[in-house]
């Protein structure tokens, strides 16, 4: 990033950045009104230009409308003596890089021009196809509209899309399993759009949003007076309504016990009475069902009936958390920021390695949900078409520093710790330190992450990132004795 334009009418100003670049070995150019500088951008295509709001003739704010148009990508920096709110809301409204206020500080010029040059480096690198965020249309790896599609290529997606494929072609129900924010939703439509049922509705009822009496009547229906308020002529429930569809209970561990009883016999009897109704009424429906607690466990508890979780159970997807399959982060970045630009109406180029390697770091207790939310806040901040480390939200920017800072802290203690280790090992002439400390580190870990989960090698292994096999193998060759397991 070289050649720099400065639009202002103040020669002194203009002396000044011209002295100020030069001397940083840039290439200054200087012209004293709007309509000078629109056509010097035209003629010589400046990689960053420094524009004054009160010029003579056409206004700062003005001239940037335009510059947008012929050199979109260029950064453009508002300068202006008079710093009130609405100018400044106006020029970030309307797309300028940074604001800066007169009397110029040069320090602060300086770091514009690097967070620009950097800027340009990322887009450049992204336009090249040199840095990791994929070009290639993310649709070749996932299914649905553009808007609902799972994205991802990695084994767990693969094997995913797969059973998607097997329980599309029947009409029995399916269980979906998963955390917050890892795309539940979408499963049960990816479903419903490559079954023989695509042409019929998709109705979506969440049922943690409800209470109790109001889900009831949102899913069965009411007949007239069946209850205060109720419609004169009554309302058919979603069953109803997805007729010859797809009905998906989110969040269906929410049901109270009364409820579930009702939703077993519709499901069991193919049948359902509205409230306030003696009628019974055919249902022709197929339900898939989605929740991110432990089934199972609710079962054995008595906070869930038995028999409606084993015919949820029959057939179940389970959906991998994101910190699970980071390998398909890239993909999911370049299809989200499609989305965002076109939402945004403005275009998001990519993200640069540094911030790609952030995303990637970062263990996304939200999910793919948390990811998209991240990109789109970052999309608003940025003030180009590249997203850099600093326009994520704090929670990845200092995701990274805590570990980092843990890292080192943990090599701090092992030093002190093994010193003493590595002296008698060195008296001894002993070859197998190695193992030795490997082993030790290994038993104290599983020890420690085990207690902490009730002896559940499951979770444990899923903390270690190892399977639980090779946990097994292990605790096996260790001979640790941990309580029950």
């Amino acid at each position: 990033m070289k050649n720099v334009l400065i639009v202002d009418d103040d020669e002194k100003i203009c002396w000044a950045f011209e002295q100020f670049l030069e001397s940083e070995g840039f290439y200054p150019s200087i012209a004293n009104n709007a309509e000078e500088g629109l056509r010097k951008i035209q003629a010589e295509q400046p990689d960053i230009i420094f524009l004054d709001v009160r010029l003579p003739g056409m206004n700062g704010l003005e001239a940037l409308e335009q510059i947008k148009e012929l050199q979109s990508n260029a950064p453009v920096v508002i300068m202006t003596a008079y710093d009130d709110v609405e100018t400044t809301i106006e020029a970030m409204r309307l797309q300028a890089f940074d604001f800066l206020p007169k009397p110029i500080d040069l320090d602060a010029v300086k770091e514009i021009l690097h967070r620009a040059s950097k800027t340009q480096t990322e887009r450049r690198k992204i336009t090249d196809g040199t840095t990791s965020t994929p070009s290639a249309d993310p649709s070749q790896h996932g299914s649905g509209t553009q808007e609902h599609r799972l994205v991802g290529k990695s084994e767990q997606m693969r094997e995913i899309y797969k059973l998607i494929g097997v329980m599309a072609s029947n009409t029995i129900t399916v269980l979906i399993e998963g955390d917050t924010g890892t795309g539940k939703e979408l499963v049960a439509q990816a479903i419903h759009v490559n079954s023989a049922r695509k042409d019929g509705p998709f109705i979506s009822v969440n049922c943690g949003a409800l209470p109790d009496e109001l889900l009831e009547s949102e899913l069965f229906g009411y007949e007239a007076g069946a209850f205060t308020g109720a419609k004169a002529k009554g309302k058919p429930g979603r069953f109803e309504i997805a007729g010859g569809g797809t009905l998906f209970l989110d969040e269906v561990s929410n049901m109270s016990p009364a409820l579930q009883i009702k939703l077993q016999r519709a499901l069991q009897e193919q049948e359902i009475e509205r409230l306030g109704g003696t009628r019974t009424l055919k249902t022709n429906v197929r339900v898939l069902a989605a929740t991110n607690q432990d089934l199972a466990e609710m079962a054995k508890l008595g906070l869930f009936r038995q028999d409606l979780y084993y015919r949820f159970k029959r057939l179940a997807i389970h959906l991998p958390p994101l910190r699970e399959r980071t390998e398909d982060i890239t993909l999911l970045v370049d299809h989200f920021l499609k989305l965002i630009s076109a939402e945004l109406g403005k275009t998001i180029t990519g993200v640069s390695d540094d911030c790609l390697g952030m995303l990637e770091g970062y263990d996304w207790p939200g999910n793919v949900r948390e990811l998209e939310n991240a990109l789109r806040s970052a999309a608003v901040l940025s003030r180009s078409d590249v997203i850099l480390p600093e326009h994520l939200p704090p929670d990845i920017v200092n995701f990274e520093r805590r570990s980092e800072s843990n890292r080192a802290l943990l090599e701090q203690s092992l030093e002190s710790i093994l010193q003493a280790t590595v002296k008698d090992a060195l008296a001894q002439e002993r070859e197998t330190l190695y193992d030795e400390v490997i082993n030790a580190v290994d038993s104290a870990l599983i020890r420690l992450i085990i207690d902490k989960f009730g002896q559940n090698q499951t979770e444990t292994a899923k903390l270690l990132g190892i399977s639980r096999t090779t946990l097994a193998q292990r605790i096996r060759k260790l001979e640790l004795h941990l309580g029950n397991s």
